[in-house]
């Protein structure tokens, strides 16, 4: 039983990484936690039935030793955290992104190497069904030569940009810091080396001054296919899609209901139009029947869970990690890319 604590009680903490432990009890168990708000460490101990609070890292490595950290503070602390974690023989998962500069990505690699302990990054959309199967199809050539994919993400204004004091509004390039990396290692899943970066940024809530901008366009591409994305914060909704295409056909995966559909349409007759859309009318419908009754079941699996029970099993087994540190370090260095784009564009 593989011992464990978590640094940092946040919302991806409360909300995705204790529950995914929780799923994996038996094979792991959560023995501490680590937050410098001691009332906050206390009230979340509680919930999750976790014995030992610390609001030192440094002291908690000392009296609990454990296997493995799960680092989910702000972005700006997992350098030091990853390093000090690393330097005290825990193997360390580390929520997105991996650090602010690829510097430092090179620390935390560099220290993992020398005391001989593995790193596993939180790229946590990757292990989404729909995601999952349109990687097998891709890779199977179900859909011929890929040449692409869009991404969209739309985010509620008031879950991150209307809040002023809000992290991620402090970070480089504004609130794209928080939500880019997910739409980068998406694309380097299918798309590696990326080449070229071109950006966008809008600013559209002047009301929102602390915030640079609230509507992104992104253009990654490699030698034969090319990623675009919408990112907008303008709007009250959610939604999480993603289109791939090839020669021979399209995908459509919703992140939300883990429907993939499979678009085909190679004339623009009647016929053909109504045969199609009543096929990806029955992929959508199953799609959401699938995950209700996955729901309502209990199998299903958050996306963290997946990753954390492989991370598992590859320090088990000494594999590699499901998501290595060499992924999370080309994910900050097209970030990086971005953000240089950005900031020179506003200047």
């Amino acid at each position: 039983m593989l011992k464990v604590a978590v640094a940092g009680t946040g919302l991806i903490a409360t909300k995705k990484h204790f529950p995914a432990w929780k799923r994996v009890s038996d094979k792991a168990k959560v023995v501490a936690l680590c937050d410098i708000n001691r009332e906050q460490a206390a009230k979340i101990a509680d919930q999750f039935g976790i014995r030992e609070t610390y609001t030192d890292v440094g002291k908690m490595l000392e009296k609990e030793r454990p296997d493995v950290v799960d680092i989910c503070t702000p972005p700006r602390t997992h350098a030091p955290l990853s390093i000090q974690c690393l330097e005290g023989k825990a193997h360390v998962l580390i929520e997105k992104p991996m650090a602010t500069s690829l510097e430092e990505c090179d620390a935390i690699i560099a220290a993992a190497e020398a005391n001989d302990r593995r790193i596993c990054m939180a790229h946590s959309d990757l292990f989404y069904p729909s995601v999952l199967k349109a990687r097998q199809m891709i890779e199977a050539g179900r859909i011929g030569k890929f040449r692409g994919m869009h991404i969209f993400l739309s985010t509620p204004t008031d879950y991150i940009t209307s809040k002023e004091d809000h992290w991620a509004n402090k970070l480089p390039g504004g609130v794209i810091g928080e939500t880019g990396p997910h739409i980068v290692y998406l694309t380097l899943a299918f798309i590696n080396p990326i080449e070229n970066v071109c950006v966008h940024g809008k600013k559209l809530l002047p009301e929102y001054p602390w915030s640079p901008f609230e509507d992104y366009r992104v253009i990654l591409s490699g030698s034969e296919a090319v990623s675009s994305t919408a990112l907008t914060y303008a709007s009250k909704h959610w939604a999480a899609e993603i289109q791939f295409w090839g020669t021979d056909g399209i995908l459509r995966a919703d992140m939300e209901t883990q429907a993939l559909v499979v678009h085909r349409r190679t004339a623009l007759t009647a016929k053909d139009a109504a045969l199609s859309t009543v096929s990806q009318t029955g992929a959508l419908l199953g799609g959401m029947v699938g995950t209700g009754l996955s729901l309502a079941t209990g199998r299903q699996q958050s996306t963290h869970a997946r990753l954390i029970r492989q991370f598992i099993g590859s320090l088990a087994s000494g594999a590699e990690p499901p998501v290595t540190a060499q992924e999370g370090r080309e994910s900050i260095r097209v970030m990086s890319l971005i953000v240089q784009q950005l900031e020179r564009d506003s200047g």
